[in-house]
């Protein structure tokens, strides 16, 4: 093929998949394909002559091929087109040396259909050729059955996903991708009530998030062998990854305050300064942004406890954003600390501009979050200067906070 055959044929083959597998995946049927020439073309008409003819000469041999249907634009035919037509998609795919996504999908449901579990019902009735931008085909089927098979028979314990992934399939990261491509399918399938497995522990992410303070780590029963509570005597940093957060079941202090207080924060530098040595608060939480399961886990556990919340973090949309999922997490009100128009006009000066798109997030923010003293003052003063303040810039020392207040 010449170069423009090639180029005319990867734009058809980009609007079916925006077009014609869009339009199976929502139970219609469409049976061709439209694109202005423009579209393929855009500098056409100050092209040079030499160009010009060399796209009009592939347009012509595609139509000849019986692969499109060419539309002039009156009175210019033969010098300018107006659109290009395919109305065989099975064609497209053979002259671009491609097997058609139909094909690869009724292979792949056939292959699902050899298979009783409940999920694999549902991928031979729902797979469709959007599907299979993301790699999904026969084989990838018969991938995901040793998968669960493998699940059944040898258990999970003590091995990590890419052993796993070498052990079944000679590939270290083969076993990553399929969860990737099968992953819109799996949520499809769970809103629709369809049984999946648990394939959560394969994904290789690993949440943690550190704690500090004078406090009491009570665990639930069969987490630990003897049961015994972990005391933070000295109030240092605690590191603690999902799956020990998920032992705890209750959070006391030392001083066994009615109402500790925990003060959450966003940033890891200012949590580094102020979590070695809380000395207002019974404890602090490190956040890392916006919360992780482990630190949502930890949040709830506290809540539980009757922990009263506190929280610092960066004065722009994002940060006000986390102070507000925190809250939904906690299910009780979070007190902000030092993020307030006061300390953010001190610091504007060091202050950085805001994208539009961040700007916009601001139109998230819920009213119960806005109510909270001093913060709609801080929205107001984001929105006309069109700047945020970094938390690791501000000093939280109870002198310098008082100057600024």
């Amino acid at each position: 093929m010449t170069p423009w055959e090639t180029r005319i044929i990867d734009a058809f083959i980009k609007r079916y998949f925006s077009s014609v597998a869009a339009a199976e995946a929502a139970g219609r049927e469409r049976s061709f394909l439209r694109l202005r020439s423009a579209a393929v073309f855009p500098d056409f008409e100050t092209a040079p002559p030499d160009d010009r003819e060399s796209y009009l000469e592939a347009a012509e041999a595609l139509e000849k091929r019986g692969l499109l249907v060419l539309s002039w634009v009156k009175r210019r035919k033969g010098e300018l087109l107006s659109t290009l037509v395919c109305n065989n998609t099975e064609l497209l795919f053979t002259i671009a040396g491609r097997v058609s996504p139909k094909t690869l999908i009724g292979e792949a449901r056939e292959a699902a259909g050899k298979f009783s579990s409940p999920l694999f019902t549902f991928l031979s009735e729902h797979l469709n050729s959007a599907d299979t931008t993301r790699g999904i085909d026969a084989s990838a089927v018969q991938e995901l059955a040793r998968l669960e098979s493998a699940l059944e028979t040898r258990g999970t314990e003590q091995i990590t996903t890419r052993s796993l992934s070498i052990e079944l399939y000679g590939d270290s990261k083969r076993l990553e991708h399929l969860l990737d491509s099968f992953g819109p399918l799996f949520e499809k399938a769970q809103r629709q009530g369809i049984v999946v497995p648990d394939f959560s522990f394969l994904v290789r992410s690993f949440p943690e998030t550190m704690i500090s303070g004078r406090i009491i780590l009570e665990y639930e029963p069969g987490c630990a062998e003897d049961q015994t509570p972990l005391v933070n005597a000295t109030g240092k940093i605690l590191g603690l990854p999902l799956g020990s957060v998920r032992g705890i079941r209750r959070i006391g202090t030392l001083r066994d305050k009615e109402r500790p207080t925990v003060l959450m924060i966003e940033n890891k530098e200012t949590f580094y300064a102020l979590g070695d040595d809380p000395q207002q608060y019974d404890c602090c939480l490190y956040t890392a942004g916006y919360p992780n399961p482990a630190v949502s886990a930890l949040v709830k556990i506290l809540s539980a406890s009757g922990f009263t919340f506190y929280h610092a973090g960066d004065l722009d949309p994002d940060g006000i954003l986390i102070l507000q999922k925190l809250q939904e997490i906690a299910e009780k009100e979070v007190v902000p600390v030092r993020m307030d128009a006061a300390t953010f006009d001190h610091y504007l000066p060091w202050g950085r501009t805001l994208e539009k798109t961040m700007l916009q997030k601001l139109e998230h923010i819920h009213e119960n979050v806005r109510t909270i003293p001093g913060m709609e003052g801080l929205i107001r003063r984001i929105k006309e200067t069109g700047r945020g303040v970094e938390q690791e810039i501000i000093d939280y020392c109870p002198a310098s906070c008082n100057e600024v207040s």
